[in-house]
């Protein structure tokens, strides 16, 4: 899955302890890379932060989660059906 964050457009990536909290558009738009294990720890942190305080952004990642599983889960079956055909 690719992510359109790119670096300086102003979500708060950069943003230092000590500053304003995450939001929900910038938690909502790192999901997928918070999910890929893409971002800094710093960042991580923050993304947990503010999921323990937001239910909706938790139904995103909840989606998120659900969506990557069930396509994994579908890749996974497929090529497991191609090796046992081949075999």
């Amino acid at each position: 899955m690719k992510c359109t964050y790119l670096s300086g457009s102003g979500n708060g990536v950069g943003r230092h302890q000590g500053m304003a909290a995450m939001s929900c558009r910038d938690t909502i738009h790192l999901i997928c890379w918070y999910l890929e294990g893409r971002l800094s720890t710093s960042v991580e942190s923050e993304i947990r932060s503010h999921l323990k305080g937001c239910a909706d952004c938790r139904l995103v990642l909840e989606a998120a989660t659900n969506t990557l599983d069930r396509y994994f889960s579908q890749e996974r079956g497929a090529d497991s059906e191609a090796a046992s055909q081949a075999a």
